[in-house]
């Protein structure tokens, strides 16, 4: 699609598309990178097996390929081996651009690069959580009211005469019944030293501090660390425990399968760093 692409165009390209075609492209852009498995776990519930599903998921990606709309990575996850459901996708710019006016530029323009093979595997960890959020919530009696992934979940604060940013990997809110819960989260996959860990931890101290989100939301979010093992896990707390023993507790350590508890049960003190 040309950058003069006339409104006409992308016009009969939008009244071409269900609106589930529209809200899996949103989701490809909000999360940048997701796997065929993830849209059909966000998008495809309907059918009445796993396989029905991921073969519909193909078509409707493969069709939205054909329109220039999506493409895929050469890379897979798990390899050419892993079959279909372990393709990459990403919107390609003349899918930006589709998005762009049905949403009457309300975003700008993200192009795409070549991840990295660490930002690839961060990327997709994080789209899994958001998948998972999204599945707690739809199973165990949550509303998952809102999410944001990078970088509109990115808070900009001021610390000491200069313009701080305080970058979470993701930010949800989430209702338990009568209790709203608010929740800054990082996926860590153990490939960052326990310095950088701090460091980050520093950063959400110092944006607490500042209270910008207590005066706009009356509460400050607990920031979840989900880690890959408890060892991690064990590691990381006695870190944090340590490093700041005087501050208030804002975060909690846990492991991928203790997220469903957590978002359901809420958390005790004793659990706190």
């Amino acid at each position: 699609m040309s950058e003069r692409t006339s409104q006409r165009k992308l016009e009969d390209m939008v009244s071409a598309l269900s609106e589930r075609d529209k809200l899996v492209l949103s989701t490809v852009r909000q999360c940048r990178y997701l796997t065929t498995k993830h849209i059909r776990r966000l998008h495809f519930l309907e059918a009445a097996t796993v396989t029905a599903a991921l073969r519909a998921t193909n078509r409707n990606l493969n069709r939205l390929k054909n329109m220039g709309l999506v493409d895929t990575l050469s890379r897979r996850v798990g390899g050419v081996r892993a079959g279909s459901g372990s393709l990459i996708w990403y919107l390609t710019v003349a899918g930006e651009r589709l998005l762009r006016f049905e949403n009457k530029g309300s975003f700008p323009l993200r192009r795409f690069f070549e991840p990295s093979p660490h930002f690839l595997a961060h990327t997709l960890a994080v789209t899994e959580c958001f998948v998972q959020l999204t599945e707690i919530c739809n199973c165990d009696g949550l509303r998952l009211t809102s999410v944001e992934l990078e970088p509109d979940c990115w808070r900009s604060y001021n610390h000491k005469g200069k313009l701080n940013t305080l970058k979470p990997d993701l930010f949800a809110i989430t209702i338990c019944g009568e209790y709203e819960d608010r929740w800054f989260v990082e996926v860590d996959l153990d490939t960052e030293a326990p310095v950088t860990i701090l460091e980050k931890c520093r950063r959400y101290y110092e944006y607490y501090r500042s209270g910008l989100e207590q005066k706009q939301h009356k509460v400050f979010p607990l920031t979840v660390w989900i880690v890959p093992d408890v060892a991690r896990k064990d590691s990381i707390t006695t870190h944090i425990r340590t490093e700041f023993s005087k501050q208030p507790k804002i975060f909690i350590v846990i492991t991928p399968d203790e997220l469903a508890p957590l978002l359901s049960q809420g958390v005790e003190t004793g659990g706190l760093c």
